[in-house]
């Protein structure tokens, strides 16, 4: 088994790559988690290095979608083509701009984005909604290439159905 989760920030591909993770018990690729070992900011404009960083990102999660099974979270157009084309599935969480928005700022509260400043994460919503929907646009023409493996989940609930149907 191997899938991959795609999504605009706040959508979930986190939670829901390790929902499956765990209860299929498969690697959790934490493309995210690779950026910020890197050095990578909460984007390249805050990224010290971004060549650095894009360069430390590829080389590790080349070396971890070779592994028999994973699930993989993050939509990366560096290297986006790799895992997809190793995915058996591709999960694009297609949810709206409201509900990522509150997302994220139960993320700040909850302490899983902590590691931003209170101004990086009032900057990192912003940027959320200046992605609105150019950036489900842009996946959205990324999956017409790969229209056999994608499966588009637009709540919790169908994330959850999915999962439960794994079983």
């Amino acid at each position: 088994m191997k899938i991959t989760i795609l999504g605009l920030p706040g959508s979930g591909k986190s939670t829901l790559a390790k929902k499956i993770s765990k209860q299929e018990n498969i690697p959790y690729i934490n493309i995210d988690g690779f950026w910020h070992e890197g050095g990578g900011g909460y984007n390249s404009r805050t990224t010290p290095d971004p060549e650095k960083t894009h360069a430390y990102v590829q080389e590790k999660v080349l070396e971890s979608i070779k592994q028999d099974s994973w699930v993989s979270d993050g939509f990366y157009p560096l290297i986006q083509v790799d895992v997809s084309e190793q995915a058996g599935t591709i999960i694009f969480l297609d949810i709206s701009l409201w509900k990522r928005l509150i997302n994220h700022v139960k993320r700040i509260f909850t302490g899983s984005k902590s590691e931003m400043t209170l101004w990086g994460n009032i900057a990192f919503f912003f940027e959320m909604i200046k992605m609105g929907s150019s950036g489900t646009a842009r996946v959205y023409k990324f999956l017409e290439n790969y229209k056999e493996k994608v499966v588009i989940l637009k709540s919790r609930k169908e994330s959850n159905e999915y999962i439960r149907k794994l079983n």
